[in-house]
């Protein structure tokens, strides 16, 4: 499924921008406009997983708010100079919304499909690529983040009596990863630190589970995800297929008519 283009999303951020999410403490003010914190972590939230690694100590969160600043100093510009009674501008902002609403719709539609690979579907699969996993060269782990070791060995403990590890991370993480269940992506050697990294590579198979690892950051219990895309291909395949049947039923259950003959073209 093909994700919005870079000026659907900008113009839909800076949509948002202008209103208050409440009357939460501002975390930054300007002429005619102003941050809360709510809108601040709300934003902050929603970023991508690996976007939000980079930002997630106090320089990077400063430098993502200079840059929600400026998107709502160039916002407040634009509207000055007229742009948003440009019928043009907003012919695209209406685009926009429907292909985000379209998106959601259809991302919708799809978890409702979307079955979770038991232990032995990952497993099999494991063992019908194992040559292409064990010479992979990037993965993709969750991880679950606390600030002491007795926490970590306390959410092990929880992990061993079955609970689910993005569940836990939900609840416990400590890293901005957390909403999103503690996903950092995909990522190769030498983009983490060194004992996380290790221990990430150490792991062997989708589904594996680290010991607790200690780092400058707190310490981390990580869990293999994927492996060179290989899983992530998979899934996405299977998404691809129930996209395309959930779109023929679509079409099947609604009528429409194409006149083909009001199109204006001629041989």
């Amino acid at each position: 499924m093909e994700k919005p283009t870079a000026y659907i999303v900008v113009f839909t951020l800076l949509l948002v921008l202008p209103f208050s999410f409440g009357c939460a403490k501002k975390v930054a003010e300007g002429n005619g406009w102003s941050i809360s914190s709510d809108e601040f972590e709300d934003l902050y939230e929603s970023l991508p997983p690996e976007m939000a690694t980079v930002l997630s100590t106090p320089e990077g969160r400063k430098q993502y708010l200079e840059n929600l600043a400026m998107e709502e100093i160039l916002y407040h510009e634009a509207e000055k100079e007229g742009i948003l009674d440009d019928p043009y501008v907003m012919h695209l902002a209406e685009k926009a919304k429907r292909s985000v609403i379209i998106e959601e719709y259809l991302r919708r539609e799809l978890s409702k499909g979307i079955v979770t690979p038991s232990t032995e579907d990952i497993m099999a699969f494991y063992e019908e690529n194992k040559e292409a996993f064990d010479n992979a060269e990037t993965i993709r782990v969750r991880h679950i983040l606390v600030k002491t070791e007795e926490e970590a060995e306390g959410i092990l403990e929880s992990l061993e009596a079955g609970e689910g590890f993005s569940d836990l991370a939900r609840e416990y993480s400590i890293c901005p990863t957390g909403p999103d269940g503690g996903d950092l992506g995909f990522f190769k050697r030498g983009e983490m630190i060194k004992e996380f990294e290790d221990a990430a590579f150490d792991l062997e198979k989708p589904g594996d589970i680290s010991d607790i690892v200690k780092t400058k950051y707190g310490y981390h219990i990580i869990k293999m995800e994927d492996k060179d895309h290989l899983l992530e291909q998979y899934y996405y395949d299977s998404q691809d297929e129930m996209i395309r049947n959930h779109l023929m039923k679509l079409k099947e259950e609604n009528e429409y008519t194409i006149y083909e003959e009001n199109l204006g073209y001629e041989e």
